[in-house]
């Protein structure tokens, strides 16, 4: 066996995974995995060479051909472009043009032209590219996606199917997909999921494994590192096929807009300390302050372990679980009609502690009530709200069971509360015009803030805190804290939570009334569908 060399994708060392076995050819392999990100390589580390390898190898019964899966793969495309990169599949400028890497003879590439998309492939397996151009049309260059000809920034999509795992270098590989897209374009790649349940089970009897074709091995987290080593932006995965519904990864990940922007692009110096909270401003006598006044003012962030009862979380949930839908309630403020949110998120010794952090009584006024990772990139809430509202405004994550390493789980830069203040009015200057005025401008304006967030993150060497909870704990966080929902290890496994958000009461003032609740917590009660109980309205602002 050959020494491991360190990982292309993140710099780890590989340890082994699994000790010489045989596959098929008479040839003995081992299995090595990356102890920090987790990609897997097979020891001989050598890629297979399609090049000129006849083409009556590529399927050895023709009969036997199956192509259904093909429609899948086109509808899971088309839902990440509309959800990552809307601009890709609306009328426009925009060509609808796909380049299908690792084509072989353009099946795929046949199915999304009959739906209405200009097509390419490429394939180093010359055979085989040329039977796909000869009998289906399709325009085929018969080379390596690192050596193509192909035009640079061209494509609104590039599609990878099951080819990154036969690659000599992934990294370079995802970077040569990626000259091939245009800024926001879209990059869908499949491979085995080497963190599956049933991987783990069969081990090196797994076929993907025994294959003796097959170099790297690649999980959701171990793939989401690769692509961002890459140079792509916001990322998106989902788990298909096989008895466990993970036996195949599929992964989504947008080239991100390249903004030359600084500081102060998007930001402006707040005018006077007094427009902030107490604790955000410049002179503070910290000895006047407690633990958690202390902390918050140097993090941006409260953790409070085992804070909510037990009774109160179950409560919650079993409403909750009435939902068949693992996003949870469709609108933003389901705590209007329902009363065991009221008593979550309002709970008494919650509600005096954010009145102790921002100095102010707090409103409560949108949950997110979903069971599974957003997957939102990173972001801060301040600039999503209207720029009088300067930080008093704060967010809290209920943890409504075990919070696991691969579920998603939130993540956070401390201290990026004391960044520069960034400013809606000016990040949309970087939004597209027919957007700017809907509720997606956020999500736009992840494609040029992401990448400038990610080049301080590495700069500064800032540190990236992942949030695994228990059943009762909660985080809290500043409006300017740096945050993300992560990319699931397995997208399949709950993150039971709820999130809420809360406003100064005075930043409130012009929003219509609140109400206060048994526990002495406020709630805005603006469109609310049943009549509000004149004794519980606090002040219509």
């Amino acid at each position: 066996m050959e020494t491991a060399q360190a990982c292309p994708s993140c710099g780890g060392q590989f340890d082994l995974a699994y000790p010489t076995f045989d596959i098929p050819l008479g040839q003995k392999v081992a299995i090595n995995s990356c102890n920090d990100c987790g990609l897997a390589q097979r020891d001989p580390a050598v890629a297979f060479d399609f090049t000129h390898l006849g083409a009556e190898h590529y399927l050895d019964n023709w009969k036997a051909l199956e192509l259904s899966g093909l429609s899948f793969k086109f509808d899971r495309m088309l839902e990440a472009a509309r959800d990552l990169t809307p601009w890709v599949v609306k009328t426009g400028p925009w060509d609808k043009h796909i380049l299908d890497v690792g084509s072989g003879p353009g099946y795929f590439l046949f199915h999304a032209r009959a739906h209405g998309w200009k097509i390419q492939g490429v394939d180093p397996w010359q055979e085989i590219a040329d039977w796909g151009t000869k009998h289906l049309d399709t325009s085929i260059e018969s080379a390596r996606i690192e050596d193509s000809k192909l035009g640079e920034n061209a494509y609104e999509v590039v599609t990878a199917l099951d080819v990154i795992s036969f690659t000599d270098n992934p990294i370079e590989f995802l970077k040569a997909c990626r000259s091939k897209l245009k800024p926001g374009g879209l990059l869908m790649i499949s491979t085995p999921n080497y963190g599956s349940e049933i991987r783990k089970e069969k081990g090196t009897e797994w076929p993907s494994l025994a294959a003796n074709v097959r170099r790297w091995f690649f999980s959701p987290e171990s793939l989401e590192r690769a692509a961002r080593a890459a140079g792509f932006g916001a990322c998106r995965v989902q788990l298909a096929g096989g008895a466990g519904g993970d036996e195949e990864l599929l992964f989504y990940s947008q080239n991100p807009h390249k903004a030359s922007i600084s500081w102060s692009d998007i930001s402006e110096e707040t005018p006077s300390d007094n427009m902030l909270p107490p604790l955000d401003r410049r002179d503070v006598d910290t000895n006047l302050l407690n633990d958690q006044q202390k902390h918050w003012r140097e993090n941006g962030y409260l953790i409070l372990r085992n804070f909510i009862p037990e009774d109160v979380v179950d409560a919650y949930c079993r409403i909750r679980e009435r939902l068949s839908s693992d996003g949870g309630w469709d609108d933003e403020t389901p705590y209007m009609e329902i009363k065991e949110i009221r008593d979550l998120c309002l709970h008494k010794p919650l509600v005096d502690t954010l009145h102790s952090l921002i100095g102010e009584e707090m409103v409560m006024n949108l949950n997110l009530t979903g069971w599974k990772t957003t997957q939102r990139d990173w972001h801060q809430d301040d600039y999503l709200n209207p720029d009088e509202v300067r930080g008093r405004y704060v967010a809290c994550w209920f943890a409504l069971d075990t919070i696991t390493p691969d579920s998603g789980p939130f993540q956070f830069v401390p201290g990026s509360h004391k960044w520069p203040h960034i400013k809606k009015s000016k990040i949309l200057n970087f939004v597209p015009e027919e957007v700017r005025q809907t509720r997606a401008w956020p999500i736009h304006s992840e494609r040029v803030l992401t990448p400038f967030f990610e080049e301080k993150i590495a700069a500064e060497n800032l540190e990236k805190v992942e949030f695994t909870a228990e059943k009762g704990d909660v985080l809290i966080w500043h409006a300017r804290l740096l945050h993300r929902g992560t990319v699931a290890k397995n997208p399949d496994r709950l993150r039971k939570a709820i999130i809420s958000h809360y406003t100064a009461l005075d930043a409130m003032k012009h929003y219509g009334p609140v109400e206060r609740w048994d526990t002495g917590g406020l709630y805005f009660v603006e469109g609310k569908k049943r009549e509000a109980d004149p004794a519980r309205v606090v002040e219509t602002l």
